[in-house]
């Protein structure tokens, strides 16, 4: 009986929020983040037989294969620059993780709260728009009209799949997908299996709630560059498999004749390269005596720390005044021939994210920095990562642009993933204020 009047309950609440949605006539833009778009992969001989939607989409629209990122090139500070136009040490967002040695850094920067500036979804909500985010980094707490944010469950005390269900936008949205035979409560959350059960959420909600903006995260791309590398076959069956995905929103698109009032914009958040060698410089720190690793998860008595982001690496010193402690650590760094190591003072530009770093490492070809505290301080892991300088080639990501008030048959020499966000506004006139202007030769005239 109880089971009933929850079900009867959600139902309700289902029912209430459901007038809240678009118009299919009005001007919408769908942004989706393939993560770890590689621009090269539109140089591969097969792209146009392994990737068709997306060969269809870069030859009829707008594509540049020379996206720079943000520094650290990483998911987290990435999504938020494109949705707020921004780079990190101005929105916010400086890593994937939180700065806290004392539980091995398994804190990310989940909450939109972290977020300094406005963000595109911000301004949607001020016009009272409808937005859609399916698996976004950086939006629990966001004033999304429907989906669920990106959270993962770091404790033993609540599960990833409940974490998400007391985060989702409004309350029951995924119940209501249950409820309604969408998605199956028991469907595995893990490589593809979890991409078909964001994708089949995204369909549903984008059918019924027709929304004018719409954010989506599609995964397993980076999961399987980091496991077998970026040209391994795993990598580009995870390229194909989301090929196909976007795919089904083409075919939606197209069937309904969506195009007049539809803009679709696919972007990566970063690139990847290949390294044989993983690093785990608190290794070294601890033979030094200046940190304790307790286990995998915990770290105790630490004068300085190192939080590892595969390409780079950033190392706070407790007691910033300790000059003398300072220079032990700069000496001991300097050691080490597999990554470059750079001083406050050298941090130009988009290397400086935070006035707390004392140190910035950038790690040289074949090698990565790990927060694997249980393996010594060099570690024989082949693989992939991101994370360094966004300038190198190799971590320059991928854009494509069709649609509504898109060029067609246009390649841009270059852009930046900030800017997307001004894009975005100038498509749906969201007036929003940012340091980043739209690419000249991606819209055309909105008048």
């Amino acid at each position: 009986m109880i089971r009933f009047l929850s079900i009867i309950s959600v139902g309700v609440v289902i029912f209430s929020c459901d007038g809240n949605k678009g118009d299919w006539d009005d001007p919408r833009v769908i942004l989706i983040s393939i993560d770890g778009f590689r621009g090269d992969l539109f140089k591969e001989p097969e792209f146009p037989k392994q990737f068709p939607n997306l060969h269809r989409l870069a030859t009829s629209g707008t594509y540049c294969n020379n996206v720079s990122s943000v520094f650290p090139s990483l998911t987290y500070p990435a999504h938020t620059s494109m949705i707020t136009g921004e780079i990190p040490i101005k929105h916010g967002i400086i890593n994937n993780n939180t700065f806290h040695p004392e539980i091995n850094f398994l804190d990310w920067y989940w909450y939109q709260d972290s977020v300094y500036v406005e963000s595109i979804i911000d301004k949607i909500k001020e016009k009272e728009l409808v937005s859609l985010g399916i698996s976004w980094p950086v939006t629990v707490g966001a004033p999304i009209t429907w989906g669920l944010p990106e959270i993962k469950s770091t404790t033993d005390t609540i599960s990833t799949v409940a974490l998400v269900m007391k985060h989702d936008m409004p309350d029951h949205f995924i119940e209501s997908a249950q409820l309604r035979g969408i998605i199956n409560p028991k469907a595995s959350t893990e490589g593809y299996s979890r991409d078909i059960l964001l994708h089949k959420i995204f369909m549903d909600a984008f059918r019924r709630k027709r929304p004018h903006l719409s954010l989506y995260h599609m995964l397993q791309t980076d999961f399987a560059q980091h496991d077998h590398g970026k040209n391994s076959t795993e990598a580009l069956d995870a390229f194909a498999f989301m090929d196909s995905l976007i795919g089904n929103i083409i075919t939606f698109l197209d069937k309904e004749d969506l195009w007049s009032s539809t803009t679709l914009f696919i972007t990566g958040d970063h690139g990847f390269r290949d390294v044989k060698k993983q690093l785990n410089v608190n290794r070294l720190f601890a033979d030094q005596g200046w940190l304790e690793i307790v286990d995998k998860n915990t770290i105790k008595n630490w004068q300085v720390a190192c939080l590892s982001t595969g390409g780079s690496a950033f190392v706070r010193i407790k007691d910033r005044d300790n000059r003398a402690f300072k220079k032990k650590v700069r000496l001991l760094l300097a050691k080490q021939s597999e990554f470059e190591t750079l001083e406050k003072r050298h941090m130009n530009g988009q290397l400086l994210t935070s006035e707390e770093t004392d140190f910035l490492l950038l790690a040289n070809k074949n090698y990565a920095f790990s927060k694997s505290l249980d393996q010594p301080y060099m570690n024989n892991k082949p693989g992939g990562t991101h994370g360094g300088d966004p300038e190198q080639n190799y971590l320059k990501t991928g854009f494509i642009a069709y649609g509504r008030k898109i060029r067609p048959g246009t390649r841009l020499e270059n852009m930046n993933i900030t800017q997307i966000a001004p894009a975005v506004s100038d498509l749906l006139n969201l007036r929003l204020s940012c340091s980043a202007k739209t690419p000249a030769e991606l819209i055309r005239s909105l008048d």
